[in-house]
């Protein structure tokens, strides 16, 4: 869901002088995201004096020949690296296509692939390349659909209608695909038209002792020696238009491609990143910061410790679930841990006193101005009210959330159960995921869904979830759930189950045989399991589907209208809270007199920054760069540091070709630089001065993962594999010359 808003006129006058401000200083900041398309002079200035040596045309332009013309959305960020149409990505952003294309035989996770031809190239099931083609300024056509009278929940489906009026209008009679995205609290919108490239094939992803080398140990922490690395290919139809795979499909010839610079970055030097961060979130009242270390990341890190577990557990009993569910717990595992360093964080930087402090502060500057205080000094105690009154239902919200978004086939119930009932509706009036322009994709998820499925996995997951669903609160209860286990509200078992009573009571035990009974009728008759049969539901009426008597669609059937509560709870929460946000972000302005960034969301952004280290605690410094001697040192011959033979081989005779860098004496595996990033930028390319690609940016430093809320200058680092590191793998380990002769290294 997108955050909507409303404002009046005078907020609107002054949001949109807001929207073209930037942050900058003539000192050194790596902070802040820019739009390519609109990048300040001033910050055009700074990155020339810090070596940038391109134009802003030539790092962005509406013919599609700019350095970040060539980078894409792909799961995360991509770019073109040939005229071919050759990708470069992260390894964990490609796991998903080489998890669906792997079996216990053909275990391409584990043994990596390589396809030395075009012929050979397989469909990366489930990913889209997205090509950004032009954006467009839509804030007024936007906003006329908001109406001073209108309650926030209307105000958030009036802008939710105006703009998919926006997108069907923009789309028709062409081969785009449209996006819009707001901006600082929903006072901008931009309209992105890309191309949708649905052909999306695997070329080559390194083994996983390569491309994952320490695993969850190292993930988010320097030093880091891993090869996080990929390469796809887009394929488009021979007359240009995107199309679903078919071997008669050519690869996309972009107008702009990355030039490979292998001779890589120094300490010091210059480097800027283009990529689509997903979210940052550094304009936050204490109130939701509280809520975020008091209850959402301490809730999701204990739900997620439990399904890792659950899952790690079915994956050492059965090969096929090693292979089913290697992406899904691949996925938990990142997010646990960086909501782990997330919480650190809050308590390293006293994150909510510090936010405390600027209020009281801002408030206290104000209260001398009549006129100001009058205009703002109850602006704090309205988000206080909103928060405290969500705090209702937080629990069961993030219940539901798991129970039916979670990849699972209470989710196919849910999508074939409520697009029975969407599908009555004119396209204007559906919920936008079940507009005709999705269908598609929704059938092409009930596809894919079959690689990642393991039956028993999905139940003991289901179970969990279910137990813990049980165990809520009288107020936050879910009644389809008691209703199917014949729980009574405010019966003796209900009190029973509750989390301040003895969770080994005899009642609990009877509940938990409830469920496994449940369970068992839920599994047994169901036939969601089956690819075709799902396809087959997809084209079912509302009152077909139910004659089906598929328990799965049933329990979907009567979940419905509580999720669809919380769904419609959740937009009028929104929409509330963005109704203070104009007032917010004009207070902070004002106080700090200082302009403001539009934090990250999902929408291309650039940022630039040098190679540095940093010291993480007292005495302790970290160098910017690692080397293949580092890799060697980790090697214990057990996952997740079992390097491969032929790396150790090279190593000992110090075989590095042209790839060493003589500055290190070394092979350079991974570096550091300042630049800002978050998730979603995994896969942007590391630009030096002249815009060539020097590194793949995968990760950043756990220290520093709450910078998605408050940026750490002298501590926040962006993880980057060498693009020396890369080519040494690609020629030397894995003899892909295919691949460096493409990327004109060879």
């Amino acid at each position: 869901m997108k955050t909507r808003i409303r404002i009046g006129i005078a907020g609107f006058v002054w949001i949109a002088l807001l929207a073209c401000m930037v942050c900058f200083s003539l000192g050194y900041c790596g902070e802040g995201m820019w739009l390519p398309q609109e990048l300040p002079d001033e910050v055009m200035q700074d990155m020339r004096l810090k070596g940038c040596e391109l134009s802003k045309e030539q790092i962005f332009n509406t013919l599609g020949t700019g350095v970040a013309n060539a980078v894409i959305r792909i799961s995360a960020t991509g770019s073109f690296v040939s005229p071919e149409g050759l990708i470069l990505t992260n390894h964990h952003v490609a796991f998903g296509a080489v998890q669906r294309m792997s079996t216990p035989e053909k275990n391409y996770i584990r043994q990596g692939f390589l396809a030395r031809s075009r012929e050979e190239e397989p469909p990366a099931l489930g990913y889209i390349a997205y090509v950004t083609q032009s954006v467009e300024d839509v804030t007024p056509k936007v906003l006329s659909a908001v109406k001073p009278s209108m309650s926030p929940l209307e105000r958030y489906n009036a802008i939710e209608r105006r703009t998919k009026e926006i997108l069907k209008k923009a789309e028709k009679g062409k081969d785009v695909y449209c996006e819009v995205r707001s901006f600082f609290g929903g006072s901008r919108y931009l309209l992105y038209t890309s191309l949708k490239i649905k052909d999306v094939r695997v070329v080559y992803v390194p083994a996983r002792s390569i491309g994952e080398y320490g695993g969850e140990i190292d993930n988010w922490v320097w030093p880091r020696h891993t090869c996080d690395f990929s390469f796809l290919r887009a394929y488009v139809a021979p007359d240009g238009k995107t199309t679903e795979y078919s071997k008669d499909n050519v690869p996309y010839r972009p107008r702009s491609y990355l030039k490979i610079a292998p001779e890589g970055l120094r300490e010091g030097d210059f480097g800027f990143i283009v990529g689509f961060p997903g979210r940052t979130d550094r304009y936050l009242t204490s109130y939701a910061l509280t809520l975020l270390d008091n209850f959402e990341y301490p809730q999701r890190i204990r739900l997620q410790k439990q399904m890792v577990e659950i899952l790690e557990e079915q994956s050492k009993a059965d090969p096929v679930a090693a292979v089913r569910v290697a992406r899904q717990m691949k996925g938990i595992n990142n997010y646990l841990k960086k909501r782990r360093g997330m919480l650190e964080g809050f308590k390293r930087f006293q994150l909510v006193e510090r936010q405390k402090d600027k209020e009281s502060k801002l408030l206290a500057d104000f209260q001398a101005d009549p006129a100001m205080s009058k205009k703002y000094g109850k602006l704090l105690d309205s988000f206080k009210s909103l928060y405290e009154e969500n705090s209702k239902y937080e629990m069961k919200d993030l219940l539901f959330e798991y129970l039916v978004e979670r990849e699972s086939l209470l989710r196919e119930a849910m999508l074939l159960y409520k697009w029975s009932i969407e599908k009555t509706k004119n396209d204007l009036d559906r919920d936008p995921e079940f507009a005709d322009r999705r269908i598609p994709d929704l059938k092409r998820d009930l596809r894919i869904f079959q690689t990642g499925l393991h039956l028993r996995s999905d139940r003991e997951l289901l179970k969990m979830l279910l137990n813990e669903t049980v165990r809520l609160p009288e107020g936050q209860r879910v009644a389809a759930v008691d209703g199917m286990l014949g729980i009574e509200s405010g019966s003796e078992a209900q009190k029973a189950i509750e989390p301040q009573n003895v969770i080994e009571s005899g009642k609990t035990i009877e509940t938990e045989k409830a469920i496994d009974a449940f369970l068992d009728r839920l599994y047994t008759n169901t036939k969601l399991d089956r690819t075709e049969e799902r396809l087959r539901m997809f084209d079912l009426s509302r009152e077909k589907l139910l004659k089906e008597g598929d328990s799965f669609i049933e329990f979907a059937a009567k979940l419905y209208d509580e999720n669809e509560k919380r769904i419609e709870r959740y937009k009028s929460f929104l929409g509330s809270l963005d109704m203070l946000t104009p007032q917010w972000l004009e207070m902070i302005a004002k106080a700090s007199k200082s302009n403001l960034y539009a934090d990250a969301n999902g929408t291309m952004r650039i940022n630039y920054g040098h190679v540095e280290g940093y010291a993480p605690r007292d005495a302790i410094y970290y160098e910017p760069f690692t080397t293949l001697r580092g890799v060697v040192e980790k090697h214990t011959g057990v996952d997740p540091f079992n390097c491969p033979e032929k790396i150790l081989e090279l190593a000992a005779s110090k075989t590095y070709g042209s790839y060493l860098s003589t500055d290190l004496g070394d092979v350079a595996v991974n570096l550091l630089t300042t630049n800002d990033s978050t998730n979603g930028n995994s896969g942007s390319p590391l630009l030096n001065s002249k815009g060539e690609l020097v590194g793949c940016l995968f990760d950043g430093n756990y220290e520093a993962l709450s910078s998605d809320f408050q940026f750490e200058e002298d501590l926040t680092r962006s993880i980057s594999v060498d693009i020396r590191y890369v080519l040494f793998v690609t020629d030397f380990v894995d003899n892909a010359q295919n691949v460096l002769h493409e990327l004109g290294v060879k």
